[in-house]
């Protein structure tokens, strides 16, 4: 009796210890799940969200305004219609209009980079500008610009080096397409020489103000008066064979993978062309001499052999060789 009551005893043991054990998992698997779903309904937790793709029934039309542009046909024109005056809306909604057209909510304030459109043009608060400021303008200015009713006219004055106008106008051209009927009517000389000429000194005599030329061009500085305008090589710099900031930044991010961070020259590096600036001359200074090491490897682009052996130490893609 006593050697059948031991088996049953160390039995009866086994069995209780794998039920404590099976309750046991079964409340560690329920506290686990609801500290989980606690932690992910936190505000300060990140939240996942399931993405449902939806085709529309009817989608919009996009408004097609294509380019037609013929190289060595300069005497193109566009029609009347080319670009419409103004957005079709019914009902507080955009008409035929690719989504990404569609138009956004009025803002209780205006971006903060707005700030220097006021800054730009405060030269003009008290006098506005005037037909005089204007013909001023233009004794240094390439061209007028005028879009009235979301169309483009152009009075040239003189050829821009290379086609910096051409690419200039360009890019007025992508903006009317890109926001038919948004872009208002506007009046505007430009100058697409490198530095800047509307010097405030000489508007500035003691007391005495007077309103200088309004003229748009790349560059500024505190010293002077012109407004600045974005350049023109965003969207294509041909004579020195650099693409169109859309294709090119994507060369870049190809020719940035190719070499790791960690097996890169551990040296600053700079190549351009140092005479269009004396801050570049400076620059020069910086390069490795028999004396000095300032682990800054800095080079003169000679353009004219880019150009002439088919730009092969002048591609951006790759250059990405240097911390």
């Amino acid at each position: 009796m006593e050697v059948i009551r031991r088996p049953l005893a160390r039995s009866s043991l086994v069995a209780l210890f794998f039920a404590v054990l099976t309750v046991g998992a079964f409340i560690s698997t329920r506290y686990l799940d609801s500290s989980a779903t606690a932690l992910m309904n936190r505000n300060d937790s990140p939240q996942i969200q399931t993405l449902t793709t939806r085709t529309a029934h009817n989608p919009p039309k996009p408004i097609d305004i294509p380019l037609n542009c013929s190289l060595g046909n300069p005497t193109r024109t566009c029609p009347a219609n080319y670009y419409p005056s103004r957005i079709p809306v019914e009902n507080g909604n955009l008409l035929e209009a690719h989504p990404q057209d569609l138009l956004e909510a009025p803002q209780s304030s205006c971006p903060d980079y707005f700030r220097w459109i006021h800054e730009d043009l405060y030269p003009w608060r008290e006098t506005g500008i005037t037909r005089e400021m204007i013909t001023n303008a233009s004794r240094t200015a390439n061209f007028r610009l005028i879009i009235l009713d979301g169309k483009a006219y152009v009075e040239k004055y003189r050829k821009s080096f290379q086609s910096r106008d051409t690419f200039t106008l360009w890019g007025i051209l992508q903006l009317l397409r890109r926001y038919p009927g948004k872009i208002p009517d506007l009046d505007l000389m430009f100058d697409c020489v490198d530095w800047p000429v509307i010097k405030k000194e000489i508007f500035f005599t003691g007391t005495n103000y007077r309103a200088p030329p309004p003229v748009f061009r790349y560059c500024g500085d505190d010293s002077t008066f012109d407004i600045v305008f974005p350049d023109w090589s965003f969207w294509g710099w041909p004579e020195i064979n650099i693409k169109p900031w859309e294709g090119l930044s994507k060369d870049l991010k190809e020719g940035n993978r190719r070499r790791k961070w960690t097996e890169r020259e551990p040296l600053a590096y700079w190549k351009g062309n140092p005479k269009v600036a004396a801050t570049r001359m400076n620059l020069l200074k910086c390069n490795v001499s028999d004396k000095h090491d300032w682990n800054a490897r800095v080079y003169a682009q000679d353009w004219r052999r880019e150009t002439e052996e088919g730009f092969k130490q002048s591609d951006l893609a790759s250059q990405c060789i240097h911390r």
